[in-house]
C-alpha cells in the first residue's frame, strides 16, 4: 500500500476524534446497530442476517463468495447466517443452472416480504440521518462518498 504525501494532505485532520476513520468507524458502528436491533427486534437473531437479505433484494441470486464481496461479513459467517435463513424460510438455496458446481442464495417469497419491511425501516433511519444536511449538502457527501470509495478500493484492495 502506497499512501504517497500529496501537496493537499497538509490540512488532513489526525487527532483522534477528528480522524476520518475514526469518524467512519463511530458511525458505522452505530448505523449497523441500528438496523440489526430493528432486524432482531422483528425477526430475531442473528443480528447480522439483515446484511444478507439487504444484498440479495439488490442482486438477486448470488453465491456466498458474490455475497462476502458486497459485504463486511466474513465467509464463515455467512455460511452459518445462510443457514439460519434457509431454515427460517427466508433465503432458498440451489443448484446454479449454468454451473452445477456453484450454489446460488437467493429471496424466498416470505424473504422478499422480510426485505420489504427491513427496507422501508432503512429507508426512514436514512432519511432522519441525512435531513440535517441541505440537498446540495446531501448530493456533495454522496459524490465525496463515491470519490472515497474509488480511493479505498484504490489502497486498501488487497486487504480485504
Amino acid at each position: 500500500m502506497s499512501l504517497s504525501a500529496e501537496p493537499e494532505a497538509d490540512n488532513i485532520r489526525l487527532d483522534l476524534e477528528q480522524r476520518s476513520f475514526y469518524i467512519f468507524s463511530i458511525l458505522a458502528t452505530q448505523i449497523n446497530r441500528a438496523v440489526a436491533r430493528a432486524y432482531v427486534k422483528k425477526y430475531g437473531r442473528p443480528e447480522n442476517a439483515w446484511k444478507i437479505l439487504a444484498v440479495l433484494n439488490k442482486f438477486k441470486a448470488l453465491s456466498a463468495s458474490e455475497i462476502n464481496q458486497h459485504t463486511t461479513l466474513e465467509m464463515d459467517k455467512i455460511t452459518r447466517l445462510v443457514d439460519v435463513l434457509v431454515e427460517r424460510g427466508f433465503v432458498l438455496r440451489e443448484q446454479d443452472q449454468k454451473d452445477r458446481r456453484k450454489t446460488v442464495i437467493s429471496l424466498s417469497a416470505e424473504g422478499k416480504k422480510a426485505t420489504r419491511h427491513l427496507e422501508a425501516g432503512i429507508a426512514t433511519m436514512e432519511r432522519e440521518f441525512l435531513i440535517v444536511l441541505s440537498a446540495d449538502e446531501r448530493e456533495s457527501l454522496y459524490d465525496l462518498l463515491t470519490k472515497l470509495h474509488i480511493r479505498a478500493g484504490q489502497i486498501f484492495a488487497d486487504q480485504k
